[in-house]
């Protein structure tokens, strides 16, 4: 959704949900295609094998993870929980 759709919704916590998703959206695919690019970058330049792993496990585990990791930090209710279990 470009910049300029959302500026043009009417309320600002319709702007603020809007840019929260695309934020959440971009930093899973930005983790994707860096440890992608980084996995490649390792296998070309002949780095030691702990940055084949770091990208292999970046690819693997943690991309996987971030969506529901997001989706369930943006609930409302367990904000709630999260906010009482702290304080």
């Amino acid at each position: 959704m470009p910049t300029s759709s959302v500026l043009r919704i009417n309320s600002r916590e319709g702007q603020a949900k809007a840019f929260s998703t695309c934020s959440s959206h971009l930093l899973v695919v930005g983790t994707y295609y860096s440890s992608i690019a980084i996995a490649y970058m390792a296998y070309r330049a002949d780095l030691p094998p702990d940055f084949h792993i770091m990208g292999n496990v970046v690819y693997a585990i943690l991309t996987p993870i971030l969506n529901p990791l997001i989706y369930t930090l943006r609930n409302r209710d367990v904000k709630a929980a999260i906010t009482k279990t702290m304080s």
